[in-house]
């Protein structure tokens, strides 16, 4: 199939994150060369690594405030040098700053938004406009359904989103002479990773959406709901929170020692249950006392792992409140896992506040230690009672939670060994690698029983003829070392298919990129370049990342018959430690974060 954009140069400012991000990655994934620009250089280069890694196409990030007319010029002339033409402008860096009455906004406030939101547009379509003109290229401009309909208390972002729509117009009438299609897009309050995760953090979620539903137009009228919306599509026959029903359990268990929990031991008073059949569809949610499963014996998660699960966590804060961490971020890698083996889908936040609910009920079940926590364990399986390989007709979410220590019997925060053998393999291109599902998992307690056979703790999963470097036991992998050029550098293998996208791997990622301290890359990384920096004193830490060990670190490797030593604690371990602090100071309420939204 040939591929729509092949060989097109494509510039898109504010390509780093959100609609922006997902443009990029179309054009390269339809063979474009992309030129895309943001103000932080350290998301711009990793997203740049990482889309390089995608192919067909290209991409190259350029810093570059588009408040600046210099800069932009250099945008344009960076991508005409590189590239010799321009195909397509896509206009999207902007910004909605908080909603504030009219009467409350200086005018600094306004001339700063429209220099970012409106200015910039113009001068990049000015300044890409003979080089468009030469190839009768096109303009896309990215404005908001709120340039047509308004929004409460955010007059200035309005405006600059109408002026956008209206400047489209009159580009598009002067430029048809040139052959040059100017156009405009303007999304609605359609629903992304990043907007579920700020709902997620109100008071009520759901009822966050449903207000950002109720204010969406059709034929650019108010309306009260959203027939079109890809949300409310998307969650049309979802179970609802609202619909939940609790039985309390009349005989609780007495709560464990927090000092003498083990990890995955002990469980709560009560599960959270959600029956879907394709007759009939989702039943509403329960909470009730804990208890085992009644399943058919022909199950199909029995029979054909026909399952998927997440793992996060509850905290009791120095305050006393209990909090969750970054609790979205799970709900979406559980709805991917989902679709990915058929079973039928469900609105994420609904569910997430099902489980608040459940945290809520059992909440003296929280541990009262900065040292513990509250496991939360959803669970999705096919409960089809027929054999043979076909999507499941039936299914049952559910959800356990209990207290947990430490994940490893060594104790938070001491070094791991590892075994490093390419004769075995966790997962593929084209596999489920990157899927949460218990099929990856199984499979791998042969290979962990060779491990401390030859007296490790942990296997480091490799891949391929380059024995690449992928994941260590259930964690995320991390090295942090002087690189080739003289740099101080964090170095995790990319999403490219094999990899869990982690939410601590990606919490790590972006404390990492806001500190600045350090270069942070991902990219793919063998056994060959880990040995040979090793041999050259260049590496420093070595970590594995997880929601059960947040961080751990690694103290030596085993690798075709001999031992390395590798030098993390000899280290500090300073960074390793200085994450550990940042995630746990966050996670139990001693640093304010919009990552840990308070349950209860």
């Amino acid at each position: 199939m040939p591929l729509r954009y092949q060989n097109k140069v494509v510039i898109v400012t504010g390509g780093s994150k959100g609609i922006g991000r997902g443009i990029v990655k179309a054009f390269v994934e339809n063979g474009a060369k992309v030129v895309f620009c943001a103000r932080g250089a350290a998301a711009g280069e990793a997203l740049e690594t990482e889309f390089n890694t995608l192919g067909p196409g290209a991409c190259k990030f350029v810093e570059c405030d588009v408040t600046k007319e210099d800069q932009i010029q250099r945008l344009i002339a960076v991508t005409v040098e590189l590239h010799g033409h321009v195909d397509c402008l896509v206009n999207n860096a902007g910004w909605h700053p908080p909603h504030k009455p009219t009467d409350e906004t200086t005018v600094e406030e306004f001339r700063n938004l429209l220099n970012l939101n409106l200015v910039s547009y113009f001068l990049a379509s000015k300044f890409a406009l003979p080089y468009l003109r030469q190839r009768h290229g096109n303009i896309i401009n990215i404005s908001s359904l709120v340039g047509t309909i308004g929004q409460k208390d955010a007059a200035p972002y309005v405006a600059t989103k109408g002026a956008i729509i209206s400047m489209t117009k009159a580009m598009a009438v002067d430029e048809s002479k040139h052959k040059v299609r100017v156009n405009c897009i303007s999304p609605g309050n359609v629903m992304t990773p990043l907007w579920e995760e700020l709902a997620a953090q109100t008071a009520d979620a759901a009822a966050t959406v449903h207000a950002g539903e109720k204010a969406q137009a059709l034929h650019a009228r108010l309306v009260q709901t959203l027939p079109f919306s890809f949300g409310a599509l998307r969650f049309a026959s979802s179970f609802k929170a609202a619909d939940l029903t609790i039985e309390r359990n009349p005989e609780c268990k007495p709560k464990p020692d927090p000092s003498a929990l083990m990890f995955g031991k002990q469980f709560s008073d009560h599960m959270l249950t959600i029956s879907w059949s394709e007759k009939d569809g989702w039943d509403a949610p329960q909470i009730k006392p804990f208890q085992n499963l009644s399943l058919h014996p022909a199950s199909s998660a029995l029979h054909y792992s026909i399952e998927l699960f997440e793992g996060m966590k509850a905290f009791r804060g120095v305050d006393n409140h209990i909090r969750l961490f970054r609790p979205m971020l799970n709900m979406e890698r559980m709805h991917r896992s989902t679709e990915r083996s058929c079973l039928p889908l469900f609105d994420k936040i609904e569910l997430l506040q099902c489980i608040k609910k459940l945290v809520e009920v059992d909440q003296d079940w929280v541990p009262f230690s900065q040292d513990a926590s509250l496991y939360i364990r959803p669970t999705f399986i096919g409960t089809e009672p027929s054999l043979g390989v076909s999507r499941a007709g039936k299914a049952l979410i559910f959800v356990i939670i209990g207290p947990v220590g430490p994940y490893f019997a060594t104790g938070s925060f001491n070094p791991v060994s590892l075994l490093a053998d390419p004769a075995f393999v966790r997962a593929w291109k084209g596999g489920v690698g990157e899927y949460k599902m218990g099929g990856n998992y199984g499979p791998t307690i042969a290979v962990q029983m060779e491990a401390q056979k030859q007296g490790c703790q942990q296997v480091l999963w490799l891949y391929g003829p380059d024995e690449e470097i992928t994941e260590v036991g259930t964690m995320n992998l991390f090295i942090y070392w002087t690189n080739t050029k003289g740099e101080r550098e964090l170095v995790t293998p990319p999403l490219d298919g094999i990899i869990l996208p982690g939410v601590t791997r990606q919490s790590l990622l972006d404390l990492g990129r806001t500190w600045g301290d350090f270069k942070v890359t991902e990219r793919k990384m063998g056994m060959k370049e880990l040995l040979e920096a090793l041999d050259a004193g260049r590496v420093l830490e070595v970590f594995g990342a997880g929601t059960a060990c947040v961080v751990c670190p690694v103290g030596s490797l085993r690798y075709r018959g001999k031992t390395y030593q590798i030098p993390t604690m000899q280290n500090g371990p300073d960074l390793a430690k200085r994450f550990y602090k940042e995630l746990t100071d966050i996670q139990y309420g001693r640093k304010p974060s919009e990552w840990a939204p308070v349950v209860v």
